[in-house]
């Protein structure tokens, strides 16, 4: 029988669980489109009705390796978030780009 992963986690050592934590973090800082869409819980035909396009579209969207910055902007706020782009370097540092604040998503 399975057992609920709460149980199971309150069972692992704290650095253990640090360990999981961490590496459930790393997971959700990085999805493709669609498993974010589902991980909100909105059907490809919800989010068309909020971008006022075709479910199709959505589809297309989501499997492109392309894609305007204003269309991605668009997408993320139809799902109720905001979209940030970051430049990382080898050196550790990272820089947030704030150009897409004066992006006009009507361009």
């Amino acid at each position: 029988m399975a057992k609920p992963w709460k149980n199971l986690k309150n069972k692992l050592s704290p650095a253990a669980r640090a360990r999981v934590d961490a590496r459930i973090a790393d997971t959700l800082r990085s999805m493709p489109l669609h498993e974010i869409r589902k991980a909100i819980g909105l059907t490809q035909a919800e989010l068309a009705g909020r971008l006022d396009v075709a479910q199709g579209n959505v589809s297309k969207l989501e499997h492109a390796a392309d894609m305007y910055l204003t269309t991605l902007r668009k997408y993320v706020e139809s799902l109720g978030g905001e979209l940030h782009l970051t430049a990382s370097f080898a050196d550790g540092r990272r820089f947030e780009i704030d150009q897409l604040a004066t992006l006009d998503p009507q361009d």
